[in-house]
C-alpha cells in the first residue's frame, strides 16, 4: 500500500505540474496579445506590433485583425495586406473583415484594382457589409470605372442612408450621371463611326472588284481579232473537182 501511495502521489504530482504549466502557457498567451491590444488602443502601433505578433504565433485569431491595422497604420501596407491574406486562410477568424482592411491596404498602396477585388470578398462574404461598398466605389472610381462606380455609390447609400456624407455622395452621384451619359453618347459616336467606315470599306471593296472586272473585261476583247479583212471562209487552198487533172 505504501508504495502505490508513492506512485500515486507521483502522478498526481506530474498532472498538477503540467496544469500549472498549461494555465502558465495561456496566461501568457493572453497576456501577450491584451499588451498588444492595449498599445494598440493607445494610438502606439509600432510598439503593439511585437506583442500582437508574438499572440498571433501562440494562435491568437483576433491578432490578425488588430496586427493588420496597426501595420496599416505603420504605413506597412504591403505587410497588412500579407497579413490579411494569411488570416483568411486561418481558422476561426473573421473573413469579411480581414477583407475589408486588405482592401483598405491595397486602396492607400496604390493598387485600386486589387482593393476592388478585396472589397468585393468583403462584401461578397457579408452583402449588408455597408463600408466595403462605399470604398470599392472609390476605388472604381479611381479606376475610371465611373458607371460600376455610381451603382456603388447607389447601392451605399440604399444600405446607409443616414451616412452623414450622404449630401456629398448625392453630388458625386449627379456629376457621375454627366460622365456616365457623355461616355455612353461617346460610345455610341464610336459604334456609328465604326459601322459607317465599315460600310465605307465594303463600297471601296465592291468598285475596286468592279472596276477590276472591266478591266479583264476590256483586256480580253483587246485580244480578241475582229477585223474582217482578216477572216476566212475556208475555202482558200481547196481542191475543184470538177477540174481536169493533167495526169489523164
Amino acid at each position: 500500500m505504501k508504495v502505490s501511495k508513492k506512485r500515486f502521489f507521483a502522478v498526481a504530482s506530474a498532472l498538477f505540474l503540467a496544469q500549472c504549466i498549461f494555465c502558465i502557457s495561456l496566461y501568457a498567451q493572453s497576456d501577450d496579445f491584451a499588451t498588444g491590444e492595449d498599445l494598440f488602443r493607445s494610438d502606439e502601433p509600432v510598439k503593439a506590433i511585437p506583442y500582437l505578433k508574438k499572440a498571433l504565433n501562440e494562435g491568437n485569431p483576433k491578432a490578425y485583425i488588430y496586427l493588420s491595422i496597426a501595420y496599416y497604420q505603420n504605413g506597412q501596407f504591403q505587410d497588412s495586406i500579407d497579413i490579411c491574406a494569411a488570416g483568411m486562410k486561418a481558422a476561426g477568424t473573421d473573413k469579411k473583415l480581414l477583407a475589408y482592411n486588405a482592401g483598405n491596404s491595397a486602396f492607400a498602396k496604390g493598387d485600386f484594382s486589387s482593393a476592388e477585388q478585396y472589397f468585393t470578398t468583403a462584401m461578397t462574404a457579408d452583402p449588408s457589409y455597408a463600408e466595403p461598398v462605399l470604398n470599392r466605389a472609390n476605388a472604381r472610381l479611381s479606376q475610371k470605372k465611373y458607371k460600376d462606380s455610381r451603382a456603388d455609390y447607389i447601392s451605399y447609400l440604399n444600405l446607409a442612408p443616414d451616412d452623414p456624407q450622404k449630401e456629398q455622395i448625392l453630388i458625386l452621384i449627379g456629376l457621375l450621371d454627366d460622365q456616365v451619359a457623355a461616355e455612353e453618347k461617346e460610345e455610341a459616336q464610336r459604334v456609328a463611326e465604326e459601322a459607317r467606315l465599315k460600310e465605307e470599306a465594303a463600297r471601296i471593296a465592291a468598285e475596286e472588284e468592279a472596276r477590276k472586272k472591266k478591266m479583264l473585261e476590256d483586256v480580253a476583247n483587246s485580244l480578241q481579232n475582229t477585223d474582217t479583212e482578216n477572216m476566212t471562209a475556208g475555202a482558200e487552198g481547196t481542191v475543184d473537182y470538177g477540174y481536169e487533172s493533167e495526169l489523164e
